[in-house]
């Protein structure tokens, strides 16, 4: 099994500033849009509010979003696309920073049926209830997923990751993916984890995943 680590937005305040999150998007129906695990066509182009005591780095971590995804400027966007990312799109994204626009993207993960590539027989599911962890669930494939959601009247029902194991049907080319809805980590490869860090780009934390089996 190759390394696997996760990438996720850095916190401390030594980096990215005292305010957090890094920035505001501008309007909720922005944000409500890029939630989507669609692709857009056409793409909406996005306006973000640097806080004023956020420090600029080249992710920067944001609110009124929950899916994952990265807002990123182009010196980062350059180096992930060297890189085989799981199926994404990147939406044109200005950062007000006091009376200056800058350019970033928002890099819009959008694969669920990479979930298909998991093994279910090896991977360790459990369910949840409002998000809140419960009991251990066994699930033959996505579809079995899917079957269950389809019967959920409140929308509560949800299932979470405790040990992944990849199918032979998994491409070990990728170096960046995630597996929503079971899991919102976004997982890279030891060659983009070096890339990164031989960059220096600002605005990561990266943390060795344990649980792939």
């Amino acid at each position: 099994m190759k390394p696997y680590y996760i990438l996720k937005n850095n916190l401390d305040d030594k980096i990215v500033g005292k305010d957090y999150p890094q920035v505001d998007c501008l309007t909720m129906h922005q944000a409500h849009l890029i939630n989507s695990w669609h692709l857009f066509d056409p793409k909406p182009n996005l306006r973000f509010e640097l806080k004023k005591r956020a420090i600029l780095t080249d992710v920067l971590n944001k609110s009124a979003i929950s899916s994952t995804g990265f807002l990123v400027n182009l010196k980062l966007k350059t180096v992930f696309e060297s890189f085989n990312i799981m199926r994404h799109q990147y939406f044109r994204s200005l950062v007000v920073d006091k009376d200056n626009e800058l350019e970033y993207y928002w890099l819009h993960l959008s694969e669920p049926d990479l979930t298909k590539s998991l093994d279910y027989k090896k991977t360790v599911f459990y369910k949840t209830e409002w998000t809140f962890r419960e009991d251990p669930i066994e699930l033959t494939s996505y579809e079995h997923y899917q079957d269950l959601k389809s019967k959920d009247k409140e929308a509560s029902f949800g299932v979470g990751i405790d040990k992944i194991a990849l199918s032979e049907s998994f491409d070990e080319n990728l170096d960046l993916f995630t597996f929503l809805p079971f899991d919102n980590n976004v997982y890279i490869s030891e060659r983009l984890k070096v890339a990164i860090e031989e960059s220096n780009l600002t605005g990561f934390k990266i943390e060795k995943a344990t649980y792939f089996v």
